[in-house]
């Protein structure tokens, strides 16, 4: 792999994401190299995300209908809070889309990886270290197409569900001429002034367009922004990893003695192009992830609370709740999972300088050691704003924090 240029890199790894860049594609988001027909592609988005906001009127409306039924209530925030999410995130996308595409770039192409000074110089250890590399990387990319195709089918199937299951209902109905037939829409929405319309054209083509518009956002809007997430932390914990190799290999007997000072400062080098890599994931994230946190704490315990009916009243109702709390949970715990993840490998950076053999070196070079252990002894950990942390712990106690809200809820439906 080593041996490749920029653009054979490139093709290969698109191959493995290729799924989350035509979902951005449908959605109006560029994450590739821009141009004035990719950059059209921005109305596309601008469409989607007036028309998901405008569904908020037809939740608010179905809302106040419903508010003495409790479990038709629950259903309708948690896709409103949904649709919601994912318009947040698109109109995220609209305006910072260049810097996602730059960080996104870079990482199909190894940029960081490219420009080790170690692997344009002679060191003899270096078709070692380009064999061990390759592995870690690949390694790498073979699970976040694991993940990304786990996540893409499992909205798909949720979308899928829904809108279906509204589409062939009200055909079916109106084929059969069903008298007084209610229909319904993909995502709980009802908009009185179109009401009386029944299934007359456009009326209920323009609902049925604009429900679906939303739940489509909702879903592939999710896949789209947690999947740039997800692929951009899991190659940072390939490079720290890489990071980590080199540094014990600071000391190995293939490198001569002369030139390990050498050797080392590049590792340095090369530490500081990641960390800086690892910030700008920080920044980009950092703030609106926390809309996510948030809607996803009141979510899951809502789906909770209307799994409790659903189970009991219609097996439909219930395998489409177990697929929607999979897809909320997955959401969060994919932050939480990867700030974990990179929190835990860059642990190990310190330990990966301490356990080379220094000792054995001359006096600048374990300055150096001792100068990375200092500095790399800092706790590295992605924040959500500053609201909390991205990592297992979190995870734990916004799952307990939902848990509640369901007892809560339960409490009052008894009542």
């Amino acid at each position: 792999m080593m041996m490749e240029n920029a653009e054979e890199i490139y093709k290969r790894n698109y191959n493995y994401i290729k799924v989350l860049i035509r979902v951005s594609f449908s959605l109006g988001v560029n994450l590739t190299a821009p141009s004035k027909i990719k950059d059209a592609l921005k109305l596309i988005s601008v469409i989607l995300s007036v028309t998901s906001l405008l569904s908020m009127y037809g939740h608010c409306c179905y809302l106040m209908r419903h508010l003495d039924r409790m479990p038709l209530i629950a259903e309708a925030v948690f896709t409103a809070l949904q649709i919601l999410m994912a318009a947040i995130k698109l109109i995220y996308f609209f305006f910072t889309h260049r810097t996602f595409y730059r960080l996104l770039d870079q990482t199909l192409t190894h940029e960081i990886i490219r420009k080790m000074e170690i692997l344009q110089q002679d060191f003899p250890i270096n078709r070692q270290l380009k064999k061990e590399i390759d592995d870690i990387m690949n390694a790498v990319w073979r699970n976040i197409r694991r993940i990304l195709l786990f996540y893409f089918f499992c909205c798909v199937g949720i979308i899928a569900n829904y809108f279906f299951t509204a589409l062939f209902q009200n055909l079916y109905h109106h084929l059969k001429q069903t008298p007084n037939y209610e229909f319904i829409l993909p995502v709980p929405s009802q908009y009185p002034f179109w009401e009386k319309k029944g299934m007359a054209f456009p009326y209920y083509h323009l609902q049925m367009y604009v429900t679906g518009s939303a739940l489509y956002v909702s879903g592939l809007g999710a896949v789209s922004f947690e999947g740039v997430f997800m692929v951009l932390c899991q190659h940072a914990v390939g490079l720290v990893k890489v990071h980590n190799l080199l540094v014990l290999r600071a000391t190995s007997a293939q490198i001569p003695v002369e030139r390990r000072l050498e050797y080392l400062r590049y590792t340095i080098f090369n530490y500081q192009r990641i960390n800086k890599y690892m910030h700008e994931i920080q920044t980009i994230f950092r703030h609106i992830s926390l809309s996510q946190f948030i809607l996803s704490l009141i979510v899951i315990g809502f789906v909770l609370f209307e799994i409790n009916y659903g189970l009991g009243s219609n097996i439909i109702i219930f395998i489409r709740l177990i697929m929607y709390i999979s897809a909320s949970i997955t959401q969060i715990t994919i932050y939480c999972y990867h700030g974990q993840a990179l929190t835990t490998v860059n642990e190990k950076i310190p330990l990966a300088y301490y356990n080379c053999n220094w000792y054995g070196e001359n006096k600048t070079f374990k300055q150096l050691i001792m100068m990375m252990i200092m500095r790399t002894n800092k706790e590295f950990y992605l924040e959500v704003s500053w609201f909390t942390l991205m990592n297992l712990a979190t995870l734990i106690s916004l799952i307990k924090a939902s848990v509640s809200y369901y007892l809560l809820l339960q409490h009052f439906q008894e009542n």
